[in-house]
C-alpha cells in the first residue's frame, strides 16, 4: 500500500504532466490517468489545495509549490532512469516502473549524490530533460517527428512515451537516441 506522501507526490506529478501536455486538466482526466474513480480524485484535490499545492481547485492550476515538487519528483524518476541504464544495464524500456518506486526517496542528499555520480546529466535515457535542483529544463533544441522534412538527416533525441512496448518496438527496429 502506498503511505501518503507517494500518493500526495503522484497526484502533483500527474496534474503537472496533464497540464504540460494540454495547458489545463480536469479531475476526469486525472481520474482516467491514475485509475480512480472521480470522487476521490475530488477529495485528493481539496486536500491539495488546503496544503498549498494547486493555486486553483477548480481549474486544476499547480501553485509555484505544487510546480517545483513536480519538477523534483521527475529530477529524481530522470536520474533514476539514467542511472538504472547506464550503470546497471537495464534497457529504457525497463526502467520507468523502478523509476516510478525510486523516486519517492525522500533524501536530498542522495538525489545529489546520485546526479555527481552521474556527472550531471541533462537528459534522461528517454531523452527527456532533467530538471536542475531549482526545478529548471535544459533546452531540448528539437523538433516533432510530424514536423521532420522528407529526405533530410535527423538526430533522434527524445521519445513522447514510457510505455515499454512501444520503447521496445523501437528497440527491435534500431532506434536509438542519439
Amino acid at each position: 500500500m502506498k503511505n501518503e506522501s507517494s500518493t500526495v507526490e503522484n497526484y502533483i506529478k500527474t496534474i503537472y504532466s496533464l497540464c504540460d501536455k494540454n495547458g489545463k486538466t480536469t479531475v476526469s482526466a486525472v481520474a482516467e490517468r491514475l485509475q480512480n474513480n472521480p470522487a476521490s480524485v475530488s477529495n485528493m484535490v481539496r486536500r491539495l489545495h488546503e496544503k498549498g499545492l494547486l493555486e486553483n481547485k477548480s481549474k486544476l492550476i499547480l501553485s509555484k509549490e505544487g510546480n517545483l515538487l513536480a519538477r523534483q519528483l521527475i529530477r529524481k524518476h530522470r536520474l533514476w532512469e539514467t542511472f538504472l541504464v547506464r550503470v546497471l544495464n537495464f534497457k529504457w524500456d525497463e526502467v520507468h516502473d523502478i523509476a516510478e518506486q525510486l523516486e519517492h526517496v525522500h533524501s536530498p542528499l542522495l538525489t545529489e549524490r546520485l546526479e555527481l555520480f552521474l556527472e550531471y546529466p541533462k537528459f534522461d535515457p528517454h531523452g527527456d530533460p532533467i530538471p536542475d535542483k531549482k526545478g529548471n529544463l535544459p533546452d531540448l533544441n528539437a523538433i516533432p517527428l510530424t514536423e521532420a522534412e522528407v529526405d533530410q538527416l535527423y538526430i533522434f533525441r527524445s521519445v513522447a512515451t514510457d510505455k515499454s512496448d512501444f520503447l521496445n518496438y523501437l528497440n527491435k527496429k534500431g532506434l536509438q537516441l542519439g
